[in-house]
């Protein structure tokens, strides 16, 4: 083979080389997937309770558009469902500092502090968010809040107030013993969500420790019939019968969230607390009858109840409302227990 057929040769190769990189095609540039796809598969993730998956889209989300308050928001939301809390309270901090007005991370900000115990912080958010809003409903009627609006008559609320930051101002009103402003707001939330069990035992329970055990009882039983597995109603309506010394529908109630004996080992130490020491040692005796496991327990309670019967100790005459369920159960489950007819008005 001559020199110049080798030659003509490799210029054909390597023409058909750099022929064949020029038409090779390139790579497609990356795009980021679209933003409304990516709300749209969170919000739909966090609907049917999968959490982690909400979370993954909304991070992609900020990623493209980052400190959007409404994207920090729903993380927040979803952060205090996995149950990571210093993650949720920096979401919604993070909200707040885009947005000082933010009703809804005010609120949510709120009940965490509420949760942790924390309740003069969260009384301060909740009530600048009961004051946004009472402001944006007196705008609509055009009215002005005047000062701090608690001198104000509060406005009825609307589809878009905060219920559960209404329920939670009550509670904490209960808590400082204010009850009539606590009913204030519970009777706010149920104008909007009259089915809302949750808002119903509130209610009651502060009516109870005002000592108006009718309106107690009436508010109580109308939470069980909204929502018949509702515990928290159940235990209050039993403690509420309890001290109006009716035994037996006091049994029943608490029947409903505990075995018999336990209901009537409770029942008979609430008696025993409230200085009524014959019924403390009937109902101790029964569940002792209920239950044998019950003996070491209910006679400790026996031995305890001479003591005090020793003592000469006897009830006050005052209403004196108990301690048994006090704080604790309004902490209990406080943004959780929300049901869901508040949930979806919220």
């Amino acid at each position: 083979m001559t020199n110049k057929l080798i030659s003509a040769l490799l210029t054909v190769i390597v023409t058909l080389q750099l022929s064949g990189c020029a038409s090779a095609p390139e790579p497609p540039a990356y795009e980021p997937p679209d933003i409304n796809n990516l709300l749209g598969q969170a919000q739909a993730a966090q609907k049917r309770g999968q959490y982690d998956a909400a979370l993954k889209h909304y991070l992609e989300a900020l990623e493209q558009q980052p400190g959007d308050a409404d994207i920090l928001f729903h993380i927040g939301q979803v952060q205090t469902q996995l149950g990571n809390t210093e993650y949720a309270l920096r979401a919604f901090q993070d909200v707040l500092k885009k947005e000082p007005d933010n009703i809804e991370a005010l609120t949510a900000l709120a009940l965490h502090k509420l949760k942790a115990g924390e309740n003069q912080q969260a009384r301060t958010y909740l009530t600048k968010a009961k004051n946004l809003d009472q402001q944006r409903l007196l705008s609509a009627n055009h009215q002005v809040l005047v000062g701090d609006g608690d001198e104000q008559a509060l406005q009825p609320l609307d589809k878009t107030s905060p219920l559960r930051c209404y329920n939670a101002l009550g509670i904490l009103h209960d808590l400082s013993g204010e009850y009539a402003q606590a009913r204030e707001m519970y009777q706010l939330v149920l104008a909007r969500a009259p089915g809302a069990a949750n808002v119903l035992t509130n209610l009651g329970y502060s009516y109870y420790l005002d000592g108006d055990l009718r309106q107690a009882e009436i508010h109580l039983r109308q939470a069980v019939q909204k929502q018949p597995d509702f515990k928290r109603a159940w235990t209050n309506l039993g403690l509420v019968y309890a001290r109006m010394k009716h035994y037996k529908r006091a049994l029943v109630s608490l029947k409903q969230v505990m075995p018999e004996a336990d209901a009537l080992n409770d029942l008979g130490y609430f008696a025993m607390l409230e200085g009524r020491y014959a019924d403390a040692k009937e109902l101790f005796w029964r569940a002792i009858d209920a239950s044998p496991i019950y003996f070491a327990k209910a006679q400790d309670n026996l031995e305890k109840l001479q003591e005090m019967q020793g003592k000469s100790v006897t009830a006050h005459s005052s209403y004196r409302p108990m301690p048994l369920l006090m704080e604790a159960n309004y902490k209990a489950e406080v943004s959780n227990s929300v049901t869901a007819e508040i949930a979806g008005e919220n």
